[in-house]
């Protein structure tokens, strides 16, 4: 039986008869690649199923010793064909057996084969040819593979995973699987899944079994498990159906994952949140708390004693129905600015108050919580009862408005006869000072000067109730202009006295410019004339930040202030000298603690006699 070269396996003619066309018959009609070569290994016969498997059609008579286009072995290492398992039994030696490679079509894809090269010999014993079957195993390398990459997953995975048949006998058990249970491979295949089952848990078993042969799934069920050491486990079970090829179910894979450690977390929020409340059912303030995205999930106790709602009318008609008609847009609008940047809300709204049947004000403020990666997983608000001191306010504002009113009166009413006093003494003097003796020349001089005093008095009376009052609108004021404009105003006092006024860069500060320059204005002023005798004027301009507010401090060098009156130079109509060297009226540096108090700020003095002052106060 010789086949011919250079024809294709379908031209092949034989020369050894029926019998050799039987063979090559056979050979075309086998599935399975096969092929021939002469003793020198060239290719004489090969079959279709070489022609499909190689992805080539080989060269009858040129090509040597393989079908293949390119072999490689298992490592990825290129093998030369001479090499090759036909060609090593062609040439005495013996092929591998059982060996795998892999091999390349000249398209680039690549599948896994077995040879099985054997000899041909004559009658007397010489090596004629040889014959070699090529063994598809790409499907089974493949499904080799993942096997194993399925079983380094389970291996590696932190969940136990189990698996059993129908009648819940385990077949599989994993690494994580003896972590979690105590029990080792040896001591659980072909035991019940029982022995991890409790027994008062025992009926669970047959369902889950029941579920399983209908096909379906069992998702995230939480249960108890028993540890080989007797210890009690949470678990959250995903059961799975697995079936034949034939789709038929035959058992069940099972991952069970430990939640001990979450259901301690679950119980100590539960304990935490029980404690919240009763802590918030407990406090005279209004205490809610939001999702992140803002809606009210709780509100305490108090809120349903002030409102008179059952908890089925906040949850049906939300808390916006108690709120005044007039602030309830603006209170919307800032919650949900405050929830979309994730900042602190905060205002001030009224509330309708059933107990008393009237509006009652309220101060609302909520701050956002974090996780430990910044995203906001709570908010937490309160509402405080300021209606009292909203009505304080309101009293006091009138109290105010009254006390401006009566200045107004009281200064326009004595301005009046003051100037005439004023008039009328200066005609005197001019008039008829040469008539009058010494004496009567002092008496006028202290008429003159007294109601110089007076309207002064007046005057700084009428400044002192408008201290808090301002044309101008509330905004970052620039500490440096207000100076500029204070220094401006006292340009008189400054040059007549010498005075060296000095100043380091000040900020900018949240109030009205009108009333920081007063504040300069007056303590420069106050520096000036309380000057001391034996020195120039030298005051000095400084400004500090400290805990989100600028502390201004006016220095100078002048007569000092005694320790026992630093406390109370700040009231009003105080003054520490009464003598005409340092005249006024005691109420210029009560203007300027009325402006700061405006503000929620503080003004004192630190004072040695004989070695200056320096007056400070804070503004945000």
């Amino acid at each position: 039986m010789i086949p011919e070269r250079g024809h294709t396996g379908a031209q092949l003619a034989y020369t050894g008869g029926d019998g050799d066309q039987r063979w090559r018959e056979m050979l075309d009609a086998i599935p399975i690649a096969v092929y021939a070569t002469d003793a020198d290994g060239r290719l004489t016969y090969f079959n279709q199923a070489a022609v499909a498997l190689s992805g080539r059609v080989p060269e009858l008579g040129s090509d040597q010793w393989c079908v293949t286009w390119k072999i490689f072995l298992p490592d990825g290492t290129e093998l030369p064909h001479d090499r090759c398992p036909m060609a090593l039994v062609l040439k005495g030696c013996e092929a591998p057996a059982g060996g795998e490679y892999i091999a390349e079509r000249p398209d680039g894809t690549r599948f896994w084969f077995t040879p099985h090269p054997r000899v041909l010999r004559d009658s007397q014993g010489r090596i004629t040819g040889g014959l070699n079957v090529l063994l598809d195993i790409t499907d089974r390398k493949r499904a080799e593979r993942s096997d194993l990459l399925l079983s380094a997953i389970v291996n590696s995975s932190d969940d136990a995973i189990i698996s059993k048949d129908l009648n819940g006998i385990i077949t599989s058990w994993n690494m994580s699987a003896q972590r979690l249970f105590g029990y080792t491979t040896e001591e659980t295949v072909g035991r019940s899944i029982t022995m991890l089952i409790p027994p008062d848990r025992l009926d669970e078993e047959p369902q889950i079994l029941a579920r399983l042969r209908h096909g379906e799934r069992v998702d995230h069920f939480e249960t108890i498990r028993r540890r080989k050491d007797g210890r009690l486990l949470d678990i959250s079970l995903t059961i799975s159906p697995v079936k034949d090829a034939n789709g038929n179910i035959i058992g069940a894979s099972k991952i069970a994952r430990d939640i001990t450690e979450r259901k301690r977390i679950e119980a100590a929020l539960v304990a935490s949140e029980r404690g919240f409340r009763q802590l918030a059912d407990s406090m005279p303030q209004i205490v809610w708390t939001a999702t992140p995205n803002g809606s009210v999930d709780y509100i305490n106790q108090r809120w349903y004693e002030f409102t008179g709602f059952s908890r089925d009318v906040v949850r049906e008609q939300g808390w916006e129905r108690i709120v005044h008609p007039e602030d309830l847009p603006r209170c919307l609008e800032s919650w949900r600015a405050a929830v979309a940047s994730g900042t602190v809300y905060q205002m001030e709204l009224r509330l309708w108050n059933r107990n008393e049947n009237r509006w009652s004000w309220f101060i609302a403020r909520a701050v956002p919580v974090h996780d430990d990666e910044t995203a906001i997983v709570k908010w937490f608000g309160a509402c405080t009862d300021i209606d009292q001191q909203k009505r304080v306010e309101s009293d006091l504002r009138r109290a105010n408005n009254d006390l401006e009113q009566f200045a107004y009166s009281v200064s326009h009413d004595l301005q009046e006869p003051l100037r005439g006093i004023s008039a009328f003494s200066e005609l005197l003097a001019t008039r008829f000072a040469d008539r009058l003796d010494a004496e009567r020349l002092e008496f006028l001089n202290y008429l003159r000067s007294s109601a110089g005093r007076m309207g002064q008095l007046v005057r700084d009376l009428l400044a002192y109730t408008k201290a808090a009052e301002s044309d101008e609108p509330l905004e970052m004021a620039d500490a440096n202009q207000a100076l500029a404009d204070a220094l401006h105003n006292l340009a008189g006092a400054i040059s007549e006295t010498g005075a060296q006024i000095t100043s380091d860069p000040l900020p900018s500060v949240y109030v009205h410019r009108a009333h920081l320059q007063q504040l300069f204005q007056n303590l420069i002023g106050n520096a000036i004339k309380y000057r001391s005798p034996e020195r120039t004027p030298a005051i000095h301009i400084t400004a500090e930040q400290q805990s989100g507010n600028a502390i201004f401090t006016v220095s100078d060098n002048g007569i000092g202030i005694e320790p026992e009156y630093q406390a109370t130079i700040f009231g009003l109509f105080k003054r520490l000298h009464a003598s005409d060297e340092y005249s006024g009226t005691g109420i210029g540096l009560a203007i300027c603690k009325r402006i700061v108090d405006l503000y929620n700020g503080r003004i004192w003095v630190e004072s040695e006699p004989g070695q200056g002052s320096r007056f400070r106060f804070t503004l945000s």
